[in-house]
């Protein structure tokens, strides 16, 4: 008689999410290639508002935005593998296997979650070690990147249940990504930005990871609380669409 073990679910999503991350990091000019172009803008946007140098002021300012930005990219790109195992066929054999859609899903996602959260580390300590940016909580910086790596990891569960190969994924995760770069205040606050732009920056997920960080240098407890639920209910919502969407994949 075989008993029901509570914890094989998330042992398959953990060993799917490992698998992934594996995969990744085998190719380490990926993973250098997928660093340098936040650390490029973080130096060039630095030196761009600094008369002679970098400006302190402006870093305290950008570094967040970077981070939230690091974050946005790792997860999207990590998630995209979906789009790559389906067009290999090595979606077709993960689905053969004994293993739930449930934990498939699950897994997928904390690969891309996991990548973020990775990436925006490596992009917060050279903030630190280069430009001495650094954030009086640890604590909920790491929570902030963490709720914003899952949200961003939602949107790329959308975007590879929509793709049908890896070509059109790209081009749906850079229709959202750059738009959201600049318009999430990245590099320039919402506040300055023409009417009818801050009401759309508000509708992105980057606003709020950008703005949490912030907040938490400035010691803003009541920003970064809300932040945080928009973020979880990003998170959530974008799972449940992401999920059904890739539920209709792995039942036809």
């Amino acid at each position: 008689m075989t008993t029901f073990k509570p914890l094989t679910p998330l042992m398959h999503s953990v060993y799917i999410a490992e698998n992934d991350l594996r995969q990744s990091f085998k190719s380490v000019r990926h993973v250098v290639w997928s660093l340098l172009f936040p650390i490029f803008m973080m130096f060039t946007f630095s030196f761009r508002y600094g008369a002679i140098g970098p400006d302190p002021q402006f870093l305290s300012f950008l570094v967040p935005g970077v981070v939230g930005m690091t974050a946005m990219f790792g997860s999207i790109n990590e998630t995209m593998s979906i789009v790559w195992d389906k067009s290999l066929g090595v979606f077709d054999r993960i689905l053969a296997a004994p293993v739930s859609s449930t934990s498939i899903i699950f897994g997928k996602t904390m690969a891309g979650a996991v990548m973020g959260f990775i990436s925006s580390l490596v992009l917060l300590i050279i903030g630190y070690l280069l430009f001495g940016v650094s954030f009086p909580n640890i604590g909920l910086v790491l929570l902030v990147i963490v709720l914003a790596s899952f949200s961003f990891t939602g949107i790329g569960t959308i975007i590879s249940g929509l793709a049908s190969e890896p070509r059109e994924a790209m081009m749906l995760s850079n229709l959202l990504r750059f738009p959201m770069m600049f318009l999430g205040g990245v590099f320039f606050p919402i506040e300055s930005m023409p009417m009818p732009l801050p009401y759309i920056a508000r509708a992105l997920p980057l606003t709020y990871a950008t703005e949490g960080l912030r907040a938490v240098m400035a010691g803003n407890m009541f920003t970064v609380l809300f932040d945080a639920i928009v973020l979880v209910a990003y998170t959530i919502g974008t799972m449940l669409v992401g999920s059904t969407t890739l539920m209709r994949i792995m039942t036809r």
